[in-house]
C-alpha cells in the first residue's frame, strides 16, 4: 500500500498537480476567513476602550499588534513587565473557529473532486490555514518593532511568536481536518482499534476533570461572593467594573484549569500564594475579582474530599468504556477483555497529557509575582493515575459481571431447555406403554382362562374316547349313535315312510363299527381296509 502511494506520487502528471479555480477559491477562503475576522474584531475592541478610556490614539497599531500576538498566546514585556499568563477562553475560541474553516474546507474538496480527501489536498488546506495567521504575525512583528522606539514595549522573541501561531493553527487544522479523516487514516495505517476507542472516552475524561473544576471554581465564588464584590468595586466607575468584569470571564478557563489541577492533588502558585487540598498559604494577588477563588489558608480539614471527583471521573472512564466495549461484542465484533484494558490506560494516558498541556499554556510569568500556574507534569501524571487506575477497576468488573450473569442466564436456559426435552421425550416414551398393555391383559385374562377351558375339554372327550377304545365291551356302534326313533312324530315318520327307516337300519347294520378317531397328535393308526366281524376289537397299533 505505501508503494502504491509512492508511485502515485511520483508519476502525477502536471494536470493532477494543478488547482482548480474552485479550489483556489476554497482554499483562498480558509487563508483569509478566520485572521481578517479575528484583526477586525481586534482592532474594534482596541479603538472602542481606547476611546472610551479618553486615552490618545497614537500607538493604536502597536496595541492592535500587541493584543494579536496575545491572542496567540505570546507572551509580551511592556514597561518592564512580563505578562505570560494570557486568557485562554479568546485563544480556545480561536481553535474552534480555525478547525472549523478546515472541516469546511475539506468538506467543499471532498464534493468538488467527487474522491477522498488525499493528502496533496490535506497539505493544500492546512498550509492555507497556516498562510494568513504567518502573515499578520509578521506583519505585527514589524509593527511592534517599530513602535518600540516610541512606547515602553519590547519585541517578542520571533521564533517564539511565530511557533505559538503555528502549533495553534496547525491544532486548528489537524482538528478540523481530522474529524472527517482520522478514522480512515487509522484503519489504513493500521492502527489498533482499542487506541482508536480510546479517542472519545479520552475527551470525555478531560472534560469531565474540567466540568469538575469549573463546578468547585463556581463554589468558591459564591463563598467568597463579598471579596468578589469589593474587587469590583474598585474599578472606580461603571466602566472599571465591566472591564474587570470582562476580564475575569476571559480568564474563567485559567482558573477552572487551575482548579481541576488542585482537586486531582497537584498544587498551583501564584506567587507567595500556595494552594492544594493538603495546605494553603495567603500572599499578594491582583485585584482580579476571579482570584477571589483562591483562600486566604489555612487548608480546611474536609478539602481531602474533593479527591473522590478524579476517582469519580475514572469510574466513568471505566463504566463507558466497558459499555462500548460490550455494545461492539452485541454486534459481533470480536474484542476480549485485554482491548478493554488497553483503552482505559491509552484513554487515561491522553486524558494526563492533555491535562498538563493545558495546565503548562494555562501558567507562564506574570511581573513581579513571579510564575503563575499549577504543576504542570504533576497534574498530569495524577489525572492518569486517577482515571487509569479506576477506569481499569471498574471496567474489569464490569465485564466480570456481565460474563457472570451471561453464563447464569445461560445456564437458565440450558436447564430450561433440558427440562422441555425430558417433558417431551415423558410425553413420547414407549416405557410407558408396557402399564397400558398389563392393564390390557389383566382385563382380557378371564377370556383367556374361558378359550383354555374350552380347550382342555375336547382333550378329555378325546382321552374317555381312548378309553372306551380300549374296552372292547364299551366299542360304540353306529346303532348306538343312531338316533332313537320314538315319539309320535317318528312313528308318524316311518308308518308314512317304512322303506327309508328300513333302509337306514339295514345300512346300519351292514357297517362295522368304526372307533372314535384318535388324536392325531397322540398319533392313532390308520383304520384297517379289511372288514372286522362283528363285535371284533380292531388291532392294537
Amino acid at each position: 500500500m505505501t508503494s502504491t502511494l509512492g508511485r502515485s506520487d511520483r508519476h502525477t502528471t502536471p494536470e493532477d498537480t494543478s488547482v482548480e479555480p474552485e479550489q483556489l477559491r476554497i482554499l483562498l477562503g480558509t487563508a483569509a476567513k478566520v485572521p481578517a475576522v479575528t484583526l477586525a474584531l481586534i482592532a474594534t475592541l482596541v479603538v472602542t476602550t481606547m476611546v472610551a478610556a479618553s486615552s490618545d490614539l497614537t500607538g493604536i497599531y502597536a496595541a492592535i499588534a500587541g493584543s494579536w500576538l496575545a491572542l496567540h498566546q505570546v507572551t509580551l514585556t511592556i514597561d518592564g513587565v512580563s505578562l505570560g499568563v494570557l486568557p485562554l477562553l479568546p485563544t480556545a475560541v480561536l481553535v474552534w473557529l480555525t478547525a472549523r474553516a478546515a472541516r469546511s474546507a475539506t468538506d467543499g474538496v471532498v464534493a468538488l473532486g467527487g474522491r477522498p480527501l488525499d493528502r496533496r489536498n490535506a497539505s493544500r488546506i492546512a498550509v492555507a490555514v497556516l498562510a494568513g495567521p504567518t502573515v499578520i504575525t509578521v506583519a505585527a512583528l514589524i509593527v511592534i518593532q517599530d513602535a518600540a522606539s516610541v512606547l515602553p514595549v519590547v519585541t517578542p522573541n520571533p521564533a517564539s511568536a511565530l511557533a505559538w501561531v503555528t502549533a495553534l493553527y496547525l491544532l486548528g487544522a489537524g482538528l478540523g481536518i481530522g474529524s472527517r479523516t482520522w478514522r480512515p487514516l487509522a484503519s489504513r495505517y493500521g492502527v489498533p482499534n482499542w487506541l482508536v476507542a480510546a479517542v472519545r472516552p479520552a475527551a470525555r475524561t478531560v472534560l469531565g476533570m474540567f466540568a469538575a473544576g469549573g463546578a468547585v471554581t463556581v463554589l468558591a465564588l459564591m463563598w467568597s461572593w463579598t471579596v468578589v464584590g469589593e474587587l469590583i468595586g474598585r474599578g472606580g466607575g461603571a466602566v472599571g467594573a465591566l472591564g474587570l468584569t470582562v476580564l475575569s470571564v476571559l480568564y474563567l478557563p485559567n482558573v477552572l484549569i487551575g482548579a481541576a489541577a488542585v482537586v486531582t492533588g497537584s498544587t498551583v502558585q501564584f506567587g507567595d500564594v500556595h494552594l492544594s487540598l493538603f495546605e494553603a498559604t495567603g500572599g499578594d494577588l491582583p485585584a482580579l475579582p476571579v482570584l477571589a477563588v483562591i483562600p486566604p489558608g489555612p487548608a480546611a480539614p474536609f478539602w481531602p474530599v474533593l479527591l473522590a471527583v478524579p476517582a469519580t471521573v475514572g469510574a466513568l472512564l471505566g463504566r463507558y468504556v466497558a459499555q462500548c466495549h460490550l455494545e461492539a461484542r452485541a454486534r459481533g465484533e470480536r474484542v476480549s477483555s485485554t482491548d478493554a484494558a488497553l483503552t482505559v490506560v491509552a484513554a487515561a494516558a491522553l486524558a494526563g497529557a492533555t491535562t498538563a498541556l493545558a495546565t503548562w499554556a494555562a501558567g507562564g510569568p506574570l511581573g513581579v509575582f513571579g510564575v503563575v500556574g499549577g504543576n504542570w507534569w504533576l497534574a498530569g501524571v495524577l489525572v492518569f493515575a486517577w482515571t487509569g487506575l479506576l477506569g481499569l477497576v471498574t471496567s474489569q468488573l464490569l465485564l466480570w459481571r456481565e460474563r457472570r450473569l451471561a453464563a447464569a442466564d445461560a445456564a437458565r436456559e440450558s436447564a430450561a431447555e433440558e427440562r422441555l426435552a425430558d417433558e417431551r421425550l415423558a410425553d413420547e416414551d414407549p416405557d410407558d406403554e408396557p402399564a397400558e398393555v398389563e392393564s390390557a391383559e389383566e382385563t382380557v385374562a378371564p377370556l383367556d382362562g374361558d378359550v383354555r377351558e374350552l380347550e382342555a375339554a375336547p382333550a378329555t372327550d378325546v382321552l374317555d374316547a381312548e378309553i372306551v377304545e380300549d374296552d372292547p365291551e364299551h366299542a360304540p356302534t353306529a346303532v348306538d349313535d343312531a338316533p332313537v326313533v320314538d315319539g309320535p312324530d317318528n312313528e308318524d315318520l316311518a308308518a308314512e315312510r317304512p322303506d327309508v327307516v328300513d333302509a337306514a337300519i339295514e345300512d346300519t347294520a351292514d357297517e362295522p363299527a368304526r372307533p372314535v378317531e384318535k388324536d392325531r397328535d397322540a398319533g392313532a393308526p390308520p383304520e384297517p381296509n379289511g372288514d372286522l366281524p362283528e363285535g371284533a376289537a380292531p388291532p392294537k397299533g
